[in-house]
């Protein structure tokens, strides 16, 4: 995505961001000179997304000597850490670390979008995965929301560091996508809890120094409603380590037994009783900024493949992969959009987590593929890095709630709220309020065109100059796909540029795509109203009055959107337009398009939810079946995927430059419809 960072600018203030107030090696910030000499800095005295990833880069390309030996990946997880550890320490000690944390607490300012550009950038020039690290954008926040001010003190700088390494202790042998049947349990005594219990599938506790954990303090029957949560260091009397040895031949994953382990009650993380709340505000943050760090990884890596010998017998692998790596992109920044804004992203952030693994899953099968037998005989370059991330992605359909367990969240949601459901954002809202006014418009006019006149569309949506013109293009082109109304909407933005350089109005102007039988032009968005015909030659431009010739019915399959014009037609002409603007023209009428197939996608799926809760078999609406459900989510996860790729390709539209993602979201419309 262009922009440097690929995500919108947000800024926030960080006035006091000078004021290290910590001391020791956790107040050191060699970034004051950035900051002190207005490279980051803006006049309002904010934190710039896309300065902050220029900022960076700059400080990457000066310390690339010291920094280089830190892009290799050792094969074995103890260098691994070395590695990592030592990356995060120069971050840290350099002040890059701190950005996207609260002042308050040392930070620099700033949001989980700040910490996203880091992340963005460090990817890009080839340093290794986070693995250990995975954990900082996902336990601190909650660390800072819910914890008590001593233990995060004690902890949170040191985390920022490097020096403090976390694994997460929720699932348990009966309890994994259950979470709220887990069995661990914390008894209260004087001054804090008693703990036993065992907890499995912890990722990086061979390693950990601390561990995030959940632990029953209600009865046993309680449920969600009797979890609290806890923090305690791994090398407390009582609390065993057991490391699980991988297919991939890591230990990664190991067990975790508590055995009457003390934890004092400074250590509980919220309220007692409070640790589902804290569960799912981690799990909210991990399905935004988790999934961003996986695309993060991801895209680099198939830009690597993409370039080996033989990668172009299998194009269409490549492009597959590259549809679902933007969509998890751009879903993904959404939702730290969302976190940003202290809004909860809600139980759809299970599209997230869907998207991003069947993008991982979707890239190393397209990789083992093209690499073919090279990986399995063992020739391939870097063959421990891809055969340990292979087998690794064969998991991430189960850790951190299974794709299955998704798909019933997304369906039981789907099949109760609607295909429609406006989320709790003020933009969510405008959007939806917006969109049931273009369909209102549409149901009160004769026509296509009157309904576009009477929304004076023409002004505000056809060519959008800011965020209302986005949200009036998009619900103008979904409203259109779902209703089946035609217009000369799409044609008039393809015509864009023929009109400012004709000085006349695009609604004006049909777009001739073919010529039938008898040599009469089939026209896009021609009717009653079209007084020129434009078409895309070999020579250029061309365009001719409509003179004497009537728009009739064509045999297209849809002959009212397509029309065929009889009769005489004035003398064709070329016209002179700028490439750029055509090219600007052509990328933002496969916006349009992309966004009628997802109205039109949007329709059918609600008619199914509605045929599935109103049809019945054995005495219940089929709707409450797994299996409908499942079918489904899957094609909610795609209709939020091409809606999230929708509204970045007309950001990046209107900042300027969309082509490649322009090609991109009609391609996955194209798909997903």
């Amino acid at each position: 995505m262009a922009g440097g960072s690929g995500i919108a600018t947000h800024r926030v203030p960080i006035d006091a961001c000078l004021d290290d107030g910590v001391g020791s090696v956790y107040g050191q910030t060699s970034v004051r000179s950035w900051i002190e000499t207005g490279e980051i800095m803006d006049d309002s005295k904010t934190v710039g997304l896309e300065k902050l990833a220029q900022a960076f880069q700059d400080w990457i390309d000066e310390e690339a000597e010291a920094l280089e030996p830190l892009k290799e990946e050792p094969a074995d997880f103890e260098g691994k850490l070395d590695v990592l550890r030592e990356l995060q320490h120069r971050l840290f000690d350099s002040g890059w670390a701190r950005y996207g944390w609260p002042e308050a607490q040392g930070g620099l300012g700033g949001t989980v979008l700040h910490r996203a550009v880091i992340v963005d950038v460090l990817e890009s020039n080839g340093f290794p995965p986070r693995h250990v690290f995975e954990h900082l954008d996902i336990l601190p926040p909650a660390l800072l929301r819910f914890g008590q001010p001593d233990l995060v003190e004690k902890v949170f700088l040191p985390t920022l560091r490097g020096d403090v390494l976390w694994c997460q202790g929720f699932s348990e042998p009966t309890a994994g996508s259950d979470l709220a049947a887990l069995r661990t349990r914390a008894r209260a005594v004087e001054g804090g809890y008693r703990i036993d219990g065992h907890k499995i599938w912890t990722s990086w506790a061979k390693w950990a120094t601390h561990c995030f954990f959940l632990a029953r303090t209600g009865d046993a029957d309680s449920r969600h409603r009797g979890l609290s949560a806890f923090v305690v260091e791994t090398d407390v009397r009582g609390l065993t380590v057991g490391a699980i040895r991988q297919s991939n031949g890591t230990e990664e994953l190991a067990e975790v037994f508590f055995d009457d382990v003390f934890v004092p009650e400074a250590s509980r993380v919220g309220e007692e009783g409070e640790g589902w709340a804290v569960a799912m505000y981690i799990l909210a943050g991990e399905r935004g900024s988790y999934t961003w760090l996986r695309q993060c990884e991801i895209l680099p890596r198939l830009e690597a493949v993409a370039m080996t010998q033989g990668a172009d017998q299998h194009l269409d692998r490549i492009g597959g992969s590259l549809l679902r790596l933007i969509s998890l992109r751009s879903r993904a920044r959404e939702v730290m959009e969302i976190l940003a804004n202290g809004d909860d992203p809600g139980p759809e952030s299970s599209v997230s987590k869907v998207l991003a693994i069947d993008a991982e899953q979707d890239f190393y099968d397209a990789a083992r593929q093209i690499q073919a037998g090279a990986l399995d005989l063992g020739t391939a370059s870097e063959l421990d890095f891809w055969q340990e991330h292979y087998l690794y992605s064969r998991a991430s359909s189960v850790y951190g709630g299974s794709r299955q367990i998704q798909l019933n969240v997304i369906g039981k949601l789907m099949t109760s709220r609607g295909v429609r459901a406006a989320g709790d954002s003020d933009a969510a809202r405008e959007r939806e309020a917006l969109y049931e006014n273009v369909v209102q418009a549409i149901h009160d006019s004769a026509d296509g065109r009157a309904a576009l006149e009477g929304l004076d569309w023409w002004a505000a949506g056809s060519v959008p100059s800011d965020t209302f013109g986005e949200i009036a293009f998009s619900s103008w082109f979904e409203a259109e796909g779902a209703t089946a109304i035609t217009s000369p909407a799409l044609a008039g933005v393809r015509a864009s540029a023929v009109a400012r350089a004709l000085d006349i109005e695009a609604s004006r102007i049909g777009w001739s795509v073919a010529q039938d039988a008898d040599g009469a032009p089939l026209v896009l968005g021609g009717d009653s109203g079209t007084t020129l015909l434009a078409s895309e030659t070999a020579d250029g431009l061309l365009v001719r009055p409509v003179a004497g010739a009537k728009p009739v019915r064509s045999r297209a399959f849809d002959g009212a959107l397509v029309r065929r014009f009889e009769g005489d037609l004035g003398e064709p002409a070329l016209v002179n337009v700028a490439s750029d603007a055509d090219r600007r023209a052509l990328d933002l009428v496969r916006i349009a398009a992309s966004c009628e197939i997802l109205g039109a996608s949007r329709f059918l799926l609600a008619k199914a939810i509605d045929h599935a809760n109103e049809r019945e078999q054995f005495g219940q609406p089929i709707s409450s079946f797994q299996a409908i459900q499942h079918l489904i989510s899957e094609c909610q996860i795609e209709i939020a995927a091409l809606e999230s790729v929708v509204r970045a390709a007309l950001e990046e539209w209107r900042a300027g430059d969309a082509h490649d993602l322009a090609r991109i979201v009609k391609a996955q419309a194209g798909r997903d419809g």
